[in-house]
């Protein structure tokens, strides 16, 4: 049987990381893949070479086992994001991915929404240079600050932020932050939601995958924001499907900058339905249109 073109830019990704390993051991497999995106003759659509670039990350990733926050984040969650920020905005905004990674997210949010803008703040240089290279396969223009996004950026002001959020304790002391701890670590998932959304313009949008239990927790930081430079405006619980345990479990959280009170609409709280399950799915996207259309006629 015929190979398809997503195929065969497959296993050219694949063979060509494997040479790159042999000529140079030092070589982590990652690296080794970041190199291959720009040298290996791809075909098909931008969507067939992602698929080949996400299954030739899943492959390196069993190969040599990357850490929790290198995972990449499923075309599924992207899909989703994608419509939960169109709900809000036009097609033709400015997006800032925080803590973008490989740039995964960003791409599969670009099938769906082809006129958007897409930047990406990214602290990890190996994955920030995979995002970079990863942007040359697909010929995708990006706006890639390969930093800290805790810290002072040049990405500008943006209509709406996204992230597929790493969670654990942030190293370092850090001030001036609302969800930032007075005593110990504070979260860095949380000090990067709050970064990221100080580049969103006044009413702007939000949506980062976050801990399910992040609203439950004794977490007094992250309510006092959503009391004071924030509106929730969704949390949606998503599939227990795709956790290996409840304690991984995340949720996506949609919030505007600035705090108004909800009039005629509550914070939609659900369960985001199995992906696998077309008509369950195309309901629950069918509650979030119903909900934003009571929510603009507050």
């Amino acid at each position: 049987m015929e190979q398809t073109k997503m195929e065969k830019t497959y296993h050219r990704l694949i063979q060509e990381t494997d040479r790159l390993i042999g000529k140079d051991g030092a070589l982590s497999r990652l690296e080794a893949l970041s190199e291959a995106l720009l040298t290996v003759e791809a075909e098909g659509s931008m969507d067939e070479m992602r698929k080949a670039f996400q299954f030739a990350y899943l492959q390196q990733a069993q190969k040599e086992p990357v850490q929790p926050n290198h995972q990449m984040t499923p075309d599924s969650l992207g899909y989703l994001m994608s419509h939960l920020i169109q709900l809000f905005n036009e097609d033709s905004i400015r997006l800032l991915d925080a803590g973008s990674g490989t740039g995964h997210l960003s791409m599969t949010m670009k099938e769906r929404m082809p006129e958007i803008e897409l930047n990406g703040v990214e602290v990890d240089p190996v994955l920030a240079q995979l995002n970079a290279n990863l942007c040359e396969f697909l010929k995708v223009p990006m706006n890639i600050y390969p930093q800290d996004i805790i810290e002072p950026s040049r990405a500008g002001e943006v209509d709406a932020a996204v992230g597929d959020l790493p969670v654990g304790h942030y190293p370092l002391k850090v001030e001036g932050f609302t969800t930032a701890f007075d005593e110990g670590r504070s979260y860095a998932h949380l000090l990067m939601l709050e970064s990221a959304m100080a580049y969103v313009k006044d009413d702007g949008i939000g949506a980062f995958i976050v801990p399910s239990d992040m609203l439950e927790k004794d977490n007094e930081t992250i309510k006092k924001y959503l009391s004071e430079e924030a509106t929730l405006l969704m949390f949606l619980h998503l599939p227990k499907t795709i956790f290996k345990t409840e304690k991984q479990r995340k949720s996506i959280m949609v919030i505007k900058k600035k705090f108004s009170p909800l009039k005629n609409n509550e914070v939609l709280i659900g369960e985001v339905p199995d992906f696998k399950n077309a008509t369950q799915f195309k309901n629950f996207l069918q509650q979030t249109e119903s909900w934003y259309d009571s929510y603009v006629g507050n």
